[in-house]
């Protein structure tokens, strides 16, 4: 059973991964994307989820079945999970007039932007004037 904060981390990159479906989960977003949660009024019971999902993939099984069985409609554990997707896809927390955003990087680095094939507004790889020549679209 995970106690440490370290130990904690590891169990939310293994949960990250499967509730995104990203197998490399960055674990430097990763940890950041924890302490937002950790530090948010939206979220509760954010450690004791973890614990729980770790307890539950030591049984083994399918962990997406684990997941949505014993986590996502458990009227405590739900909320946070749908929490942990939501700043992951979209870098905030919360839902309609009461999300609050998570920092600059959770933005730019929401997993969003990779679905929809699309750069951040307001982030951008160029050099100040790039947008005044055509796009590079290789060769």
């Amino acid at each position: 059973m995970p106690t440490s904060n370290d130990e904690l981390s590891c169990v939310f990159c293994e949960l990250s991964a499967v509730l995104t479906g990203e197998a490399g989960v960055s674990p430097v977003i990763a940890e950041r994307h924890l302490k937002t949660l950790r530090a948010s009024d939206y979220v509760e019971h954010i450690d004791e989820m973890l614990r729980r999902f770790a307890e539950l993939i030591l049984g083994g099984g399918d962990r997406v079945r684990l997941i949505e069985d014993h986590l996502i409609n458990d009227a405590t554990f739900g909320p946070s999970v749908k929490a942990v997707l939501r700043l992951w896809y979209t870098g905030s927390i919360g839902t309609g007039p009461s999300a609050s955003p998570g920092s600059q990087e959770d933005y730019f680095d929401a997993l969003m932007w990779s679905v929809i094939g699309a750069h951040p507004p307001g982030l951008s790889d160029g050099y100040y004037g790039h947008w005044r020549y055509p796009p590079d679209v290789g060769a």
